[in-house]
């Protein structure tokens, strides 16, 4: 695939359109994982790419389409000067993870609220986050870790 146009200093870029389907993850993973080499990647950076977008494709694959199992998402990688994007598009129910509340980390267990911890690492691993709901696209999460030797 050739880069986005949009995006002139894209050096690498992938996409996979897949069902909302928790057996589709190996099949994102191996998308992650090739970014991670073309950028070479140290292993903890590949490790946190991995771990984000899991959680953030579970989620959607898990809350995104409620009452349909014929839901779709679409991860597109990049590797850019500065690291590697992820970015994620749905056409599920509108869902802002960067508007959720902090999750509560240092309460005990039982007092804790049930979900929120995904979220909660991604925003602890990623450089910049960013989420839109695009009228055509539904919801667009972009993901960036840094990288220091990307490219």
């Amino acid at each position: 695939m050739k880069p986005d146009p949009a995006s002139p200093q894209v050096h690498w870029q992938r996409e996979l359109r897949c069902p909302a389907q928790l057996g589709q993850l190996p099949a994102l993973h191996d998308l992650v994982r090739a970014a991670c080499r073309q950028a070479r990647a140290s292993g903890e950076a590949a490790h946190d790419l991995l771990l984000m977008a899991e959680e953030a494709c579970v989620n959607v694959m898990h809350h995104a389409y409620p009452d349909r199992d014929d839901g779709m998402l679409l991860l597109r990688v990049r590797v850019t000067p500065r690291g590697i994007e992820l970015v994620l598009q749905d056409q599920g129910v509108a869902f802002d993870p960067l508007a959720q509340p902090a999750a509560a980390v240092t309460a005990d267990v039982e007092h804790r609220a049930i979900g929120g911890l995904g979220v909660h690492l991604i925003r602890q691993m990623a450089d910049r986050l960013d989420y839109r709901r695009d009228p055509q696209l539904g919801n667009v999460l972009v993901i960036e870790k840094h990288l220091p030797q990307a490219g």
